[in-house]
């Protein structure tokens, strides 16, 4: 690895690893079309290297909700989140957090098989087998994408404060101290590097914010990004490179002929013919999947976010407050601090005591840090997509072969954006991916 932080043990190799190699151009394919379905990270990463290896490309992007997610999260990119969310011990926590309002979890009550459905394959995935299998694959995951996001700063267009200074857990009680010291066992299986520290400790990397923890985790090998920044940026970089932009409409239909996708209605009249589509809608994929009959197991799991501009005080490194599930980043000159995983069936009406209870969390982390809650126009809210396993969905469609799907990071969507783009590059090539796999198949549940 170029940073050192990561060097893992020869058995967990399961990817081609030449990610720093400089590869011959690929023969151009511009009679090839490639239609993608979502204008978030997921879809513009997957537009930029598609037309990069040659394709002419359009992205649907209805606009609105669908692609917010992509710019109002944390910005965090994290080889440190190797752990899926499905993993032992989650559904016991989760059921404490029902019953408090303002916890960071919650399912709103709803008779509906598709929710049943997902809560049966996300039970059967909280086992320990699921979590050492999906460990080293996610951990390759996010490397990769850290590495193309090195790439992309590089690049004359963009200037979305992209910085490598990890990220550090915080914890006061002692059940968190064991949690953590747990994933500590893991990262070291995987031969990660995650630094314990005390209370000093954390002082010792925060010194200019006063905090009063039991002590933390710092992993050096975590980066950060402004994604609202890197977002219109990248938008504006494929525009200028030829990449077709089709917005303010929704997809009033997708049709089907001797098991290729053959077209794309809109709601204003239109039809797009297709040749290739990639699906990268986010929340959303799992609708737009069932209407071609395929099942697609998603809930949407929505989080708040807000962002203190031009403010002092904050921390220096990007932080999750470990009990209260809540992430701090800092972004140039400004902050943003967010959380929570809501099940809402797409409700857009924010939850007050939600929202308070992520900002009621910070002075039990930081003595004399209140941040009020600001009137619900100022906050955002967004639909990260959840597959059962807490594994996203990378691959092509069984029944359409002319169908990628690229949709579920969950709240891991900017982090693994642009790994992601790249990854249905080269599945569209027809090469042997960088991350080869079956974990991530579509067809898995």
């Amino acid at each position: 690895m170029a940073s050192g932080i990561f060097s893992r043990p020869k058995k967990y190799f399961t990817v081609n690893r030449d990610w720093g190699v400089q590869r011959p151009s690929p023969e151009p394919h511009a009679t090839m079309e490639v239609h993608i379905i979502g204008g978030g990270v997921a879809g513009l990463c997957s537009a930029w290297y598609l037309q990069e290896a040659g394709f002419k490309v359009t992205v649907i992007d209805q606009g609105g909700k669908m692609g917010e997610t992509s710019y109002g999260n944390a910005g965090m990119i994290v080889p440190s989140h190797f752990v899926p969310l499905a993993a032992p011990g989650v559904i016991a926590q989760g059921i404490r957090w029902m019953f408090d309002a303002g916890s960071p979890f919650y399912i709103k009550p709803r008779l509906s098989l598709d929710l049943l459905n997902w809560l049966w394959h996300f039970y059967r995935s909280c086992n320990p087998e699921h979590v050492r299998r999906s460990m080293p694959a996610l951990l390759d995951y996010h490397l990769w994408s850290k590495q193309l996001y090195e790439e992309f700063s590089g690049l004359p267009e963009f200037n979305f404060h992209f910085e490598k200074k990890g990220l550090l857990m915080l914890y006061t009680t002692a059940k968190a101290e064991r949690e953590e010291g747990e994933l500590v066992e893991k990262a070291h299986e995987v031969g990660a590097v995650a630094e314990v520290l005390d209370a000093a400790g954390v002082r010792a990397l925060e010194p200019d914010i006063e905090t009063s923890v039991r002590g933390g985790i710092f992993f050096p090998g975590d980066a950060h990004c402004s994604p609202g920044l890197f977002m219109q940026q990248l938008k504006s970089a494929c525009i200028a490179r030829g990449v077709r932009w089709i917005s303010g409409t929704a997809i009033s239909g997708i049709s089907a002929s001797a098991g290729r996708i053959t077209d794309i209605s809109l709601a204003d009249g239109r039809k797009e013919k297709v040749d290739k589509v990639v699906l990268a809608a986010g929340s959303w994929s799992g609708s737009i999947a069932a209407s071609l009959g395929l099942h697609l197991p998603l809930q949407d799991g929505k989080g708040y976010s807000i962002t203190l501009q031009n403010t002092a005080k904050k921390p220096a490194i990007p932080t999750i407050l470990c009990e209260a599930r809540v992430a701090i980043t800092p972004m140039g000159p400004d902050v943003r601090i967010g959380g929570t995983l809501e099940i809402s069936h797409f409700s857009q009406k924010p939850n007050p005591r939600r929202l308070a209870g992520i900002l009621e969390s910070l002075p039990s982390y930081y003595p004399g840090w209140e941040v009020p809650v600001p009137p619900m126009e100022q906050v955002w809210q967004g639909y990260r997509p959840c597959s059962p396993d807490g594994l996203p969905y990378m691959g092509f469609s069984k029944k359409y072969p002319n169908l990628c799907i690229a949709t579920g990071h969950a709240m891991m969507g900017m982090s693994l954006g642009p790994a992601t783009g790249k990854w249905v590059s080269e599945l569209l090539l027809g090469k042997t991916p960088a991350l080869n796999t079956d974990l991530f198949a579509p067809h898995r549940f």
